[in-house]
């Protein structure tokens, strides 16, 4: 049975969305509500490839209104493959608050060496991305 969030019209005011990182983990604070972020990069060193990590994808936006779906996705860039993703459903009130989402991965696939993007999509429109770029680590 769908729920009353999903009845609702999909939202065409385009948020901003004003950062975008990748750590190793990413919380809430129980008692404040902030978020912890934990091991931002945006650079791996691997001994070995294919590898593979746990990673969590922060993000914060504004300017938004109404209900959104938003859509993480995992690119391979050199080879434009889609590895990962994962979607989130999210209803903002007030266009003037500013919001932020956390999203823990598993363990997600690196095969090569090469840029990895997270890439951040609200009912369907592009907002922007983030990157790590994934390095063989010197003998």
């Amino acid at each position: 049975m769908a729920n009353a969030e999903d009845k609702q019209p999909a939202s065409q005011v385009v948020p901003l969305l004003v950062a975008a990182l990748v750590c190793d983990v990413a919380v809430a604070d129980p008692a404040s509500g902030k978020k912890n972020l934990i091991g931002i990069f945006d650079r791996i060193n691997v001994s070995g490839f294919p590898t593979s990590r746990p990673m969590a994808l922060y993000f914060k936006f504004t300017d938004a209104e109404g209900h959104y779906e938003f859509d993480a996705r995992y690119i391979r860039v050199d080879e434009e493959e889609l590895l990962a993703g994962a979607k989130s459903k999210f209803t903002v009130e007030d266009r003037l608050q500013s919001h932020d989402l956390y999203i823990p991965f598993p363990r997600l696939d690196i095969p090569a060496p090469g840029r990895y993007e997270f890439q951040i999509w609200a009912n369907k429109f592009f907002l922007g991305s983030t990157f790590i770029d994934a390095m063989q680590r010197p003998n």
